[in-house]
C-alpha cells in the first residue's frame, strides 16, 4: 500500500472501531475490506500506532476515546501527592493515561522515568509509577490528605475535581468473568473491560479501583493485576524469558540459561560490594557446583544475548564478575559449553585491558569448536588489527555469512597487492632493493599504513564494538534527524569521527588495542587524539587553510573538495601527509561562524554540535 492508501485505510479503520467495537482483529478487518483482503488488512491493524487503540483481556480492540468519554475515576490523594501536585497512576487512574496532554499548564500524563526534572522540581525523589499525572500548580490548594480526586475524559481531554463517592460496586462478579484461573491482567485494559461489560460503571465518582480490587480479593504489581497470592515474581522471569527467546530466536531451555547466566551476574554486582570479595571463589560456589545448569549457553546465540543483556555497558565489576563466571564454566563446565565460556571471559579480559587474554581465550574456544562463529569473529577483529587482513579474512570466511560483515567489505581495501609477475627470490617492485619474500610477498602496501587510512579504519570498526555502539547509533540518528538524505550510511558525516573523539571511543581504542598495533601506529594515533575539529577554506586542490589558526594543511584524498568550498572536518596528521575525517560541508559563513563558536567552548556539547553542522 503507498502512503495514501494506509491514511485513509487507518482513518477508515478507526471510524469502525469506534462505531461498532470492540471488535476482534478479523471482525476489524472486515469492516475495512475495501482496502484488501482481509487476511492482508489484519496484518496491517495488528501494528496500527494509534494511542486510542486499546486492546482488551477478551482478545478484542477497541477505540478508548468512544468508550471512557464521560467515565470518571477517582483517587485518594497522599500528603505527597498534595504537595508535589503529582499523581501515582497505579492503580486507580491507570484506565485513562492514554489522554496525555504534552501542554504546559494542562493535565499531563508523563512518563517518570524520562522526567526526572519535573519531579525532583516538585519534591519527588522517585515515583512508584511508571507514569504519573502531573497537575498544575495550585489544583490541590484545598485538598488533604485522604480526599477524593475525580478525573473524567470530558471531550477527550482530561479533567479534575474534587470528589465524593457516589457509587461502590462490587467488581468481584464482573472480575470473576474476564480472569481466567491463575490469570494476570493489565490494569489498563481491566479498567476498560470493565467499562464494556457494563456501560453504568464509572459514570459517577466511585471508590476508587484499586480499592475495589482489593476488596474483591486481587492485588497488583506495577500495571499488572492477578488474584491475591499471585506469583508475579515468577511470571515476569516467565515473560522475560519468553521474550529473550523471540528476539535472540532461541529455544525455551537456552532462555532459561541466558536470564538464569545474567540473574546470577547481577547477584554477584550486589556481592562484589562486600569488601575482599574473591570473585574465583564465589563463581565457583555458585557456578562449580551445578555446572550443567548453563549448558544451554553452549548455542552461539545464546552466549551472544547472555553477553548483550547482562553486560553490554562497559562496567569493571561486571566484567570481572563475567570474566568470573567465564573461567569456572570453562574449568568444570560440559565440553559443550567450553566455547561459549572462553567467548565470555574473553570478553571481560578485552574489556579489562587484557588483550592479549582474550586473545588466549578465543584461540582456547576454537579448541574446542574450531568454527564457534563469535570466537572467529573476535580473533578477525585482532588480526585487522595487526594488519593481518589475510588472516582476518580467513577467519571470516568460516563464520556463515561472515562476508556480510561490514569487517569483511572494510578489509577488502587492505587486502596485499600480489604481483605473479615476481619470483619469491626477486627484488620487490617497492625498489626496496630486498627479496620479494621478505619485503612484500603476502603484505599491504606500506603506503596504506603511513598515510593512517587504515589505523582510521580500525578504530571505527572497534567503535561498533557493543558496548560503543549505542553512542554511534545515537549520534547517527541526530545526523539523520537533520539530513534529508534516505541513503546516506553510518560511514557518511560526522556521527561516527564525533562518538570516536568527542565520545571517547579513540582514546579506548588506544589503550585496549594498542599491544596489537605497530609502535608507528600507537605513536600516530596518540597524535591524533590531541587534533581538534575545525572549518576549513579549500584554497586549492587538496589545501585548506584552516579557519581557527589561520594555518595552511596539505591533504590526500581530498579530491570530492574543490576550491571555495567552506568544510567542517577533523584533519589528521600520518606522515608526511594528513587525510580528512569526518566532514561535512558548511553551506554559508554564518554556519561557519556557529560552527566555530560551537567549537571554541571547553565542552562540546554534542547535540549542539551535530545540530549546527546539520
Amino acid at each position: 500500500m503507498n502512503e495514501v492508501d494506509d491514511n485513509a485505510l487507518a482513518t477508515a479503520a478507526m471510524t469502525a472501531l469506534r462505531e461498532r467495537g470492540p471488535l476482534s482483529l478479523e471482525e476489524w478487518a472486515q469492516c475495512v475490506s475495501e482496502f484488501g483482503s482481509p487476511s492482508d488488512i489484519a496484518e496491517v491493524l495488528e501494528y496500527l500506532d494509534d494511542p486510542m487503540i486499546g486492546y482488551l483481556p477478551g482478545g478484542k480492540y477497541v477505540a478508548l476515546d468512544e468508550l471512557l468519554e464521560g467515565l470518571v475515576f477517582t483517587h485518594r490523594l497522599s500528603e505527597i501527592e498534595i504537595a508535589s501536585e503529582v499523581l501515582e497512576a497505579t492503580p486507580d487512574l491507570e484506565p485513562v493515561l492514554r489522554f496525555a496532554s504534552s501542554i504546559d499548564g494542562e493535565v499531563r500524563v508523563v512518563e517518570a522515568e524520562f522526567e526526572q526534572d519535573l519531579l525532583r522540581e516538585r519534591g519527588i525523589d522517585a515515583a512508584f509509577s511508571r507514569r504519573v499525572v502531573a497537575l498544575p500548580r495550585g489544583t490541590l490548594a484545598n485538598f488533604t490528605a485522604g480526599d477524593l480526586i475525580a478525573i473524567a475524559i470530558e471531550d477527550r481531554e482530561l479533567t479534575v475535581w474534587q470528589a465524593d463517592v457516589e457509587d461502590e460496586p462490587d467488581l468481584a462478579p464482573a472480575l470473576e468473568k474476564i480472569f481466567a484461573e491463575n490469570g494476570v491482567e493489565a490494569l489498563e485494559a481491566v479498567g476498560w473491560q470493565l467499562a464494556v461489560e457494563d456501560s453504568s460503571l464509572f459514570t459517577v465518582p466511585s471508590t476508587p479501583v484499586g480499592e475495589m480490587f482489593a476488596a474483591a480479593g486481587y492485588e497488583h504489581q506495577r500495571e499488572l493485576l492477578a488474584r491475591n497470592g499471585f506469583d508475579f515474581a515468577a511470571y515476569a522471569v516467565q515473560i522475560q524469558t519468553a521474550e529473550i527467546a523471540s528476539t535472540y530466536d532461541l529455544t525455551h531451555d537456552e532462555a532459561v540459561a541466558v536470564v538464569a547466566f545474567v540473574d546470577l551476574a547481577q547477584r554477584g554486582y550486589v556481592d562484589a560490594e562486600i569488601e575482599n570479595l574473591d570473585l574465583r571463589d564465589w563463581a565457583r560456589r555458585h557456578v562449580g557446583v551445578v555446572p550443567d545448569s548453563f549448558a544451554a549457553l553452549a548455542d552461539a546465540g545464546a552466549a551472544v544475548a547472555a553477553f548483550d543483556l547482562g553486560f553490554r555497558n562497559q562496567d569493571p565489576t561486571a566484567d570481572m564478575i563475567l570474566e568470573a563466571l567465564g573461567g569456572e564454566l570453562a574449568e568444570r563446565g560440559p565440553k559443550a559449553v567450553k566455547p561459549a565460556a572462553h567467548w565470555l571471559a574473553g570478553k571481560a579480559a578485552d574489556r579489562l585491558g587484557r588483550v592479549l587474554d582474550a586473545e588466549a581465550h578465543y584461540e582456547k574456544a576454537l579448541e574446542w569448536e574450531a568454527d564457534w562463529g563469535p570466537a572467529l569473529f573476535e580473533l578477525a577483529q585482532f588480526a585487522a588489527d595487526r594488519s593481518d587482513a589475510t588472516r582476518a579474512l580467513s577467519l571470516l570466511g568460516r563464520i556463515d555469512g561472515g562476508s556480510e560483515e561490514t569487517l569483511y567489505e572494510v578489509l577488502q581495501e587492505f587486502i596485499p597487492v600480489e604481483h605473479p609477475e615476481l619470483g619469491r627470490n626477486d627484488k620487490c617492485w617497492c625498489g626496496s632493493g630486498r627479496k620479494y619474500k621478505v619485503c612484500h610477498l603476502g603484505k599491504v602496501d606500506e603506503s596504506v599504513r603511513e598515510d593512517g587510512r587504515w589505523l582510521y579504519k580500525k578504530a571505527c570498526m572497534f567503535a561498533f564494538s557493543s558496548e560503543f555502539a549505542d553512542m554511534v547509533v545515537q549520534f547517527d540518528d541526530l545526523v539523520a534527524a537533520g539530513s534529508d538524505d534516505d541513503d546516506r550510511s553510518i560511514f557518511d558525516g560526522p556521527a561516527l569521527d564525533i562518538a570516536l573523539f568527542e565520545g571517547g571511543i579513540f582514546a579506548q581504542f588506544i589503550t585496549r588495542r594498542g599491544n596489537l598495533l605497530t609502535e608507528h601506529e600507537v605513536a600516530t594515533a596518540r597524535q591524533w587524539l590531541d587534533v581538534e575539529r575545525s572549518v576549513f577554506e579549500v584554497t586549492e586542490m587538496n589545501t585548506l587553510l584552516d579557519r581557527r589558526t589561520g594555518d595552511t594543511v596539505t591533504v590526500s584524498g581530498a579530491a570530492d573538495l574543490e576550491p571555495g568550498d567552506l568544510v567542517c572536518a577533523r584533519v589528521l596528521p600520518a606522515g608526511s601527509s594528513a587525510q580528512v575525517v569526518g566532514s561535512v560541508i558548511v553551506s554559508s559563513e554564518l554556519q561557519a561562524a556557529n560552527v566555530l563558536q560551537v567549537l571554541g567552548r571547553d565542552h562540546h556539547d554534542v547535540a549542539e554540535l551535530i545540530r549546527v553542522l546539520s
